[in-house]
């Protein structure tokens, strides 16, 4: 907006020089210049203001009449609404005291001054501005600075008018603490360096103004929070993440279309109307609902609500913007069969690594819940993170670790029974030798070797089956006709591909089977020419033994006992090998291996706490000390108690399971077991040895080692410890002693610190303390705006009026469907009678509370 615009109607205007004979020119001029508005303030005359509204008529400029007075002190411009006749700003010189025959003279000055004459354009419904303030004939030119002073107070002037920048901060200087007096730069209609009236000079000064229309009721909600709404430098095209428009098709809000601005966004109306429903559509298609896992109750209500105000099929669509860069997000609706959400056009500028777009949102009462426990809390701070290369390592790695969990149980239960079975070995060798006695000693070393073949031989037929991979079955996803036709190419080539592997697997898996036929078939052979062998050896052996026992001793008998007892002793020999030489090796290498992949898991989970710090020591900054947070390391035990509880059941432990899973971590739990260190567990923990004993038995007697080793990648999830401090002066109080509302106010805090994208909020104001919302809650939101996307469903007259939003969409509704009924900025008349409704039960219990409270702003 140019504010103070001249026009030939001025008689310092030259006519020869001015640029222009006809109001139309002007209209084109402030146009071109990119104006949307101009204010005609020709001195001590309404001249030109019609013509110049009439030329606009049809234009995009919006054209408001006024008048540059000079008054007793300076020059003061007055501007009233669009459309006022000149006729209106003419009568009311004249009561000023301007007689006709002088309208268009510059040097009649009033009898009164800037306050005075303010005060009378304010009673005629005018808006009242100091002209050029740092310039002659200005405000800030009356040398008596306490009179200066007190006339910037007086309500009636609405803002001071500068030329130079710099003069903004000593206006605000004067006054800090006593008024936000607004502050706005205009071309007086003059060119760079001169100071005569030129055509072109038209908007070269400007002033930025945030209305929803900028007409005077435009300008004056935007003088009343000028530090909101007025800028003297154009504001920049926001850089965030923004939610455009959200479009409804089925269901409760079926044909509803909302529109939101880049900034604050509250959302009114009564009990069902449909605000709550729209914050969960949002989170809804942007696949960023309440997480069950955390709050399983909110996420249940939440889909109850779903289900309740949708129908199958029903759509959401999303459009978002980020700078340039523009997507649609579209999602359908099917209770617990929802397709994904569906993106359309750039969404790299809008999509982190794990392919959604980020919000942050909270349902209702779910701000509650994140104040309620430290690992839920967590949610804030992972919220702006990402943190998907951490899981990808901790995923790949807990399954690593669950393989050598099931490698090391294997071992442990091999080892258990060879060391069983080699407890026979001592008894054999015994019965062995005083068998062999009554053998020559060549009888008994020939047999002993046959023996020892036997066990190799035994084991050679029967080669168990090799398998490949199975076939995959993704190729059959490729077999139908493409959703977009164009890229029916790539889905022939994909299952051509897909064709090809199932064939190389199909004939890999062939020739395997066939290579496992001959081998099976030769080792076969092999077994059965030994056992020939072996028939013809003892054949040979039973008549020599015939031979020697002339006496009749039994001798025949004793041999078949000393053959079962060789071949016993050349199996335990063998079990005894694979004893030491693979199973106890072989545990060790499995247990040193697990302590290599440990680590690995502790140094991810190490990293990504260093994130959150990183991000926590960055919110603490931005909260400037209201709240202060800390990370709380391996904060929950629950799961690592309930674990360890179904381990150990059966072996009367339960009341010392609380006492290990308090003082000790499965990860050290573990290693002292595979270790077999029950005093380190003793030392940590406290429990008596018998105790630890007992569990260490109880798991490897009930085959539960591999259980316990995978209670070792056991995430004790970090927590969030918050602080709150309601002054500068006052020490902090642990969330967990607050009052619900301190509570929530210190949550909402976390949420509004930091980030840039949209913030979505149900009933942010539930148990809140009204003076917070103001103190804490607007003040944040006042000294953000523009960096961030606010939207909010409220019944808080400090969210919307003291916060100023931007964007008020009211939403009315029937039995069977809802509607938007209003959307707008608060100096619309129809939004201004809809809010003052909704946030304060209608003007007569407004009148009422301000007759009752008003004395106590006296």
């Amino acid at each position: 907006m140019d504010l103070h615009v001249h026009t030939p109607a001025s008689r310092d205007v030259d006519p020869l020089t001015y640029g222009a004979t006809e109001a139309r020119q002007i209209v084109d001029m402030a146009i071109a210049a990119g104006l949307q508005a101009i204010a005609v303030t020709d001195h001590n005359t309404a001249g030109w203001c019609d013509e110049v509204a009439d030329a606009a008529r049809g234009t995009p400029l919006v054209v408001l009449p006024g008048v540059e007075l000079s008054t007793s002190e300076g020059h003061l411009l007055a501007i009233w609404e669009e459309g006022t006749p000149a006729q209106f700003i003419e009568d009311v010189l004249v009561e000023l005291g301007i007689p006709r025959a002088d309208h268009g003279d510059l040097h009649k000055s009033l009898r009164t001054g800037f306050a005075e004459t303010a005060r009378r354009v304010a009673a005629r419904g005018g808006l009242a501005i100091a002209a050029h303030a740092d310039r002659e004939k200005g405000l800030l030119r009356i040398p008596v600075a306490d009179h200066v002073n007190q006339t910037m107070l007086d309500p009636a002037i609405t803002a001071v008018e500068i030329v130079d920048f710099a003069e903004a901060d000593k206006v605000r200087a004067r006054l800090t603490g006593k008024r936000d007096l607004a502050v706005v730069r205009s071309s007086d209609t003059t060119a760079p360096g001169a100071s005569v009236h030129v055509l072109h000079g038209i908007g070269h000064r400007r002033s930025w103004i945030k209305a929803s229309r900028p007409d005077l009721c435009g300008l004056r909600h935007a003088m009343a929070d000028p530090s909101l709404r007025i800028r003297l430098t154009e504001p920049p095209v926001p850089e965030h993440t923004v939610i455009e428009s959200v479009a409804v098709t089925g269901g409760f809000l079926n044909g509803q279309q909302f529109n939101f601005s880049s900034d604050l966004n509250c959302l009114l109306g009564g009990t069902g109307a449909g605000k709550s429903l729209l914050i969960e559509l949002i989170r809804f298609a942007l696949d960023q609902q309440t997480d069950a896992a955390d709050f399983p109750q909110v996420r249940k209500e939440v889909e109850s609500r779903l289900k309740y105000a949708l129908t199958s099929g029903s759509t959401v669509e999303v459009v978002l913007t980020r700078g340039r860069a523009r997507c649609v997000v579209r999602r359908a609706y099917f209770e617990d069969r929802s397709t994904p959400p569906e993106f359309v056009g750039d969404t790299e500028h809008l999509t982190g690594l794990s392919g959604r777009i980020a919000i942050t949102g909270f349902s209702q009462s779910e701000v509650i819940e994140y104040a309620r426990t430290p690992v839920g809390r967590m949610a804030l701070i992972d919220a702006a993170l990402d943190l998907t290369e951490f899981e990808i390592r901790e995923a790949d790695t807990v399954a690593r670790l669950n393989d050598n969990g099931h490698l090391i149980s294997e071992f442990g239960v091999k080892i258990a029974q060879a060391r069983l079975k080699l407890q026979t070995l001592p008894d054999v060798e015994k019965r062995l030798a005083e068998l062999s006695d009554l053998f020559d000693g060549n009888t008994v070393k020939m047999q002993a070797s046959w023996s020892s073949e036997r066990a190799l031989f035994d084991t050679l037929v029967g080669l168990p089956e090799l398998k490949l991979a199975d076939r995959t079955a993704n190729g059959a996803k490729f077999l139908a006709s493409a959703a977009v036709a164009a890229n029916q190419d790539l889905y022939d080539r994909a299952q051509a591909a897909y064709t090809q592997l199932d064939e190389a697997i199909d004939a890999a898996r062939a020739q395997l089977s066939e290579a496992m036929l001959v081998v099976n078939k030769e080792l076969a052979a092999i077994r059965q020419e030994w056992l020939d062998r072996y028939q013809d050896f003892d054949r040979q052996l039973a008549e020599a033994v015939s031979r020697i026992d002339v006496e009749n001793r039994g001798l025949a008998a004793l041999r078949t006992r000393l053959i079962e007892l060789q071949t016993e002793e050349a199996k335990l020999n063998t079990l005894q090998t694979q004893l030491n030489e693979e199973f106890l090796p072989g545990l060790t290498t499995a247990k040193a291996y697990r302590e290599e992949l440990i680590s690995e898991l502790l140094e991810a989970r190490q990293a990504r706490r260093r994130r959150r710090e990183d991000r926590i020591k960055a919110l603490n900054t931005l909260m400037g000390g209201i709240v202060r947070i800390k990370l709380l390391r391996e904060n929950d035990d629950s799961t690592y108690l309930t674990d360890l509880t179904t381990i150990a059941k059966g072996s009367r432990l339960r009341s010392y399971l609380q006492q290990i899973s308090e003082k000790s971590t499965p990860v050290k739990l573990v290693r002292s077991f595979l270790n077999g260190d029950v005093d380190g567990v003793c030392a940590a923990t406290g429990v008596e040895r018998k105790h630890i004993e007992t569990l260490f038995e109880h798991v490897t007697e009930r085959g539960l080692i591999e259980d316990l080793l995978q209670m070792q990648t056991l995430d004790l999830h970090d927590g969030l410890s918050v602080e709150f401090r309601k002054h500068h002066n006052d020490g902090y109080v642990p969330i967990e002693r607050l009052a619900h509302g301190q509570k929530c106010t210190a949550i909402l805090i976390i949420a509004l610190a930091d980030g840039d994208d949209p913030l979505i909020i149900d009933q942010p104001e539930d148990a809140l303390h009204a003076p917070w919302i103001e103190e804490y809650l607007v003040a944040k939101l006042r000294d953000l705006r523009g960096s961030r996307q606010y939207i909010f469903a409220t019944r808080s007259p400090g969210l919307v009026v003291s916060a100023d939003a931007e964007m008020i969409i009211t939403i009315t509704s029937d039995a069977a469907n809802g509607a938007i009924e209003a959307t707008g900025a608060l100096e619309r008349h129809d939004l201004n009678i809809l809010a003052l409704y909704h946030l304060e039960g209608g003007p007569i219990p407004f009148k009422r509370r301000t007759i009752k409270l008003g004395s106590s702003m006296m």
